[in-house]
C-alpha cells in the first residue's frame, strides 16, 4: 500500500498507462477471444466426473419391462383423446393415475398479468385472462414419511401446440408406465410426483409458485390439497415417438442457470450404459480420436457456442428451466425420433429408472459438482475457472482506456482562446506543448449521470405505463403496445445530449470542455466494466457475449470536430445500443440456423422476433423473475447513454 500511495510510483503508473493504453487493449481483447475459442480444444478443459457418491449411477440391475407396462398402448390412447379435444384431459389423466394406485390430485390456476391482449365483451375491452389445470399424483414412499421428493413430469401439448413444439404423447405413456412400475418397489426413500404440466411454462410456475408457498400478483391458484416434501430434482419428459433415434439434453433455465453438472453426467452416463445415443446443444459428441482434428474442434466450438447462445438469453428452453430458480436440479429429456431403426421405450424407460434410482440414493441435494460452466462435449466441461480469465483479459480493456481518462481528466492541453491569442504574441515556442492542471469537473457531469440513471429507470416502468394509458386507445396489440413503446422512450432518451446543453461547458472553454468529457468517458468505462463483471457472476454468456461486441466500440468513441468522424462515432454506437443488439444477435442466430436465407426474408423474421423477444423478455420479467428487460433498461441503457453524451460534447 505504500508503494501505490508513493508520488513518484503513481507518476510512473500513470506514465506507463497514459503511454501503453491502446496497445494494451488490443492486446487484451484478442486475446480474450481466442483464448475463450481455444478452450473448446480437449487439452485446454477437462473431462466430466461425479462429485456426489451417493448418486451411485448404474450400479443397480435395471427391472423395468415394457412389454409389462404398456407404453405404446398407453401412448396411442391418450393421443386419441388429445386429438379428439383440444382441452387438457383432466379427467383422463386422474382415472389413469387413480388405476395405478396413485394419490390424485389437480390444481387450478388462473393468469391474469398486465400484457394480456383484450377482448370486446359489449361496448368495453376485457383483459383475456388465461386458465388452465394441473393434474399431479404421488406415489407415497414408503420408508419415510414424506420429507423428500422426486418430480417426474411432461407438458401436455394439443394436437395445433403439437406441431409448432414437437408431440409429448409417449412421454406421457412412458411416465404412466413407469408409475405403474414403481408403484410396485418397496425401494424408495422418497416420495415420486408424477406432473401432467398446462399452458407449458405458465402452468409449471403456478405449480411451483403454490407448491413452494409463494404468493404471486398475477398467478391465483387453487389450494394444493395433495404435498410432499422437499424436492429434490426433476426431470422433463418430452418425447413423442415409439422408436427413438437419440436423446437429447437441455440444461438452460431462467437468466441463465444450469443445473448441477452432476445431474447430467448422470443422465450421460445411464445414456452410455443402455446404449442410446446422447446429444447436446442437438449435436451429437464425435470420437476421442476425432475431437484433436480440425473438424472435431470446430463441432466441440459449435456445441460451446449454441450453450453460450441460449443462456445468454436467460429464458428457460423447458419447463425445467423455471426449477432452477428455487435451487431444485432439473433437466429435459427430448427425444427425436427415428426414421427407421432406433432405440425402444423400454430402452428409454431404463434410462430413466436408473435415473430417478440414483436421485433416490441422495442423502443431501447435489452440491458438490459446478454451477457455472459451458460444456463443448457431453462428457467434457468448462469450469468456471477456466472460463473467467479470458473475461477478465476483455474486462482489461474499459479498465485501462478508463483509467487513461481518469488520468488525462486531470491533464488537459492549454488551449487558448482567440482573445488571449492576440494579447500573446512572444514566447509562443514555449507555449505549444503546455498542459493545464485542471480540477475535474464533477459538477458538470454528474447531472449527465443522474440523467442517464433516470432515463434507464423509466424505460424500465414504461410497458405497463403504456399498456394502461394507450393500448385501448391505439387499438393495438400488446406486443405492438410494448415494443413502440420502449422504442419511443429509447428515442427520446437519445435526444439528451440536445436537452442537457444547460449543464454542458460553453465551447469556449477548451480545455473544461475537453475535461469534460474524459472524465465522463471515464465514468462510463469503469461503470461498464463493473456491471459487465457483476452479470457474469450469473449469466457469464450474456455478459461474454455483450463485451465481445460493446467493450471496442466503447473504448474508441470520442468527440470529433468533423462531422463526418461524429456521424460515423454516432452510427457505432447505435449498433451496440441494446434495441439493436438484440435484432443483431437474432439476425446472426437466424442466419445460422437457416438452409438458403433470403436477406429480405431474415430481415422480416428478424424484426418480428425482435419485437416478440421484447415482449416476451417484459412478460417474462412479470411471471417468472426473468431479468433480461431490467438489465437491458435499468444497467446497460443508462451506460450506453453515458457514451452517447461523450461524442456530442
Amino acid at each position: 500500500m505504500g508503494l501505490m500511495t508513493d508520488p513518484k510510483t503513481q507518476a510512473t503508473l500513470s506514465a506507463f498507462i497514459s503511454r501503453f493504453y491502446k496497445i494494451g487493449s488490443v492486446l487484451c481483447y484478442v486475446a480474450g477471444i481466442a483464448y475463450m475459442l481455444a478452450l473448446a480444444y480437449p487439452t485446454l478443459n477437462a473431462g466430466t466426473y461425479f462429485s456426489e457418491n451417493a448418486l451411485l449411477p448404474g450400479l443397480v440391475d435395471r427391472e423395468y419391462s415394457d412389454a409389462s407396462y404398456n407404453v405404446d398402448q398407453r401412448a396411442e390412447a391418450y393421443k386419441k383423446v388429445i386429438d379428439s379435444d383440444d382441452r387438457m384431459p383432466v379427467e383422463y389423466l386422474k382415472a389413469m393415475f387413480t388405476e395405478i394406485g396413485l394419490d390424485t390430485y389437480t390444481q387450478n390456476f388462473t393468469i391474469n398479468h398486465p400484457f394480456l391482449d383484450t377482448d370486446i365483451i359489449g361496448n368495453e375491452r376485457v383483459p383475456k385472462v388465461i386458465k388452465g389445470t394441473n393434474v399431479y399424483a404421488i406415489l407415497r414412499a414408503p420408508r419415510i414419511a414424506g420429507t423428500e421428493a422426486i418430480v417426474m413430469m411432461v407438458p401436455y401439448r394439443s394436437s395445433q401446440t403439437a406441431q409448432e413444439h414437437g408431440h409429448t404423447h409417449y412421454g406421457l405413456g412412458l411416465m404412466l408406465s413407469l408409475a405403474k412400475f414403481f408403484h410396485t418397489k418397496t425401494y424408495w426413500s422418497k416420495d415420486i410426483i408424477f406432473l401432467v404440466v398446462d399452458e407449458e411454462e405458465m402452468g409449471m410456475q403456478a405449480w411451483l409458485e403454490a407448491y413452494q408457498g409463494i404468493p404471486s400478483d398475477y398467478i391465483k391458484s387453487s389450494i394444493m390439497h395433495g404435498r410432499s416434501g422437499a424436492i429434490m430434482g426433476a426431470i422433463n419428459l418430452e418425447v413423442g415417438s415409439s422408436r427413438v433415434k437419440r436423446l437429447d439434453l437441455v440444461t438452460e433455465g431462467i437468466n441463465g442457470h444450469l443445473p448441477n453438472l452432476d445431474l447430467i453426467n448422470l443422465a450421460v452416463r445411464l445414456c452410455g450404459k443402455e446404449g442410446v445415443q446422447v446429444s447436446f446443444q442437438n449435436q451429437v459428441d464425435t470420437s476421442g480420436s476425432q475431437r484433436m482434428r480440425r473438424e472435431g474442434f470446430q463441432k466441440s466450438a459449435k456445441t460451446m457456442l449454441l450453450n453460450m447462445a441460449h443462456q445468454a438469453t436467460g429464458q428457460p428452453r423447458g419447463i425445467h428451466g423455471l426449477f432452477l430458480q428455487y435451487h431444485i436440479e432439473a433437466i429435459t429429456i427430448k427425444s427425436y425420433p427415428a426414421l427407421t431403426s432406433g432405440k425402444s421405450m423400454l430402452v428409454v424407460g431404463r434410462v430413466l429408472e436408473g435415473t430417478i434410482r440414483s436421485l433416490n440414493n441422495l442423502l443431501e441435494r447435489l452440491h458438490q459438482s459446478f454451477f457455472f460452466y459451458v460444456l463443448p462435449n457431453c462428457d467434457r466441461y468448462v469450469s468456471i475457472g477456466l472460463y473467467m480469465p479470458p473475461f477478465g483479459l476483455l474486462m482489461m480493456v474499459p479498465i485501462l482506456n478508463g483509467l487513461a481518462m481518469w488520468i488525462k481528466s486531470g491533464i488537459v492541453p492549454k488551449i487558448e482562446s482567440p482573445k488571449e491569442s492576440k494579447e500573446t504574441d512572444t514566447d509562443k515556442d514555449d507555449q505549444d506543448n503546455t498542459e493545464d492542471f485542471v480540477p475535474r469537473p464533477f459538477s458538470s457531469v454528474i447531472p449527465l449521470l443522474i440523467g442517464a440513471s433516470m432515463t434507464g429507470a423509466l424505460l424500465y416502468i414504461s410497458p405497463e405505463m403504456f399498456m394502461t394509458r394507450f393500448h385501448q386507445t391505439f387499438k393495438l396489440t400488446s406486443e405492438e403496445v410494448v415494443s413502440l413503446g420502449v422504442m419511443a422512450i429509447f428515442t427520446a432518451g437519445a435526444m439528451f445530449p440536445y436537452m442537457s446543453r444547460r449543464q454542458m461547458s460553453t465551447p469556449t472553454d477548451g480545455s473544461q470542455v475537453v475535461a469534460e468529457w474524459k472524465l465522463l468517458k471515464s465514468f462510463a468505462l469503469i461503470w461498464q466494466a463493473v456491471i459487465l463483471s457483476a452479470i457474469c457472476m450469473s449469466n457469464f454468456s450474456l455478459a461474454f457475449f455483450i463485451s465481445i461486441v460493446v467493450v471496442p466500440i466503447s473504448a474508441v468513441v470520442q468527440p470529433a470536430s468533423r462531422s463526418l468522424l461524429r456521424l460515423l462515432n454516432a452510427f457505432l454506437l447505435l449498433l451496440i445500443s441494446p434495441p439493436v443488439l438484440l435484432f443483431i444477435f437474432l439476425m446472426v442466430y437466424n442466419a445460422a440456423m437457416a438452409t438458403d436465407p433470403h436477406l429480405g426474408d431474415l430481415f422480416m423474421t428478424t424484426f418480428k422476433m425482435s419485437q416478440h423477444a421484447l415482449y416476451q423478455a417484459v412478460v417474462d420479467g412479470y411471471l417468472y423473475g426473468n431479468l433480461s428487460f431490467c438489465i437491458a433498461t435499468v444497467v446497460m441503457i443508462p451506460n450506453w447513454l453515458m457514451f452517447w453524451l461523450v461524442i456530442w460534447k
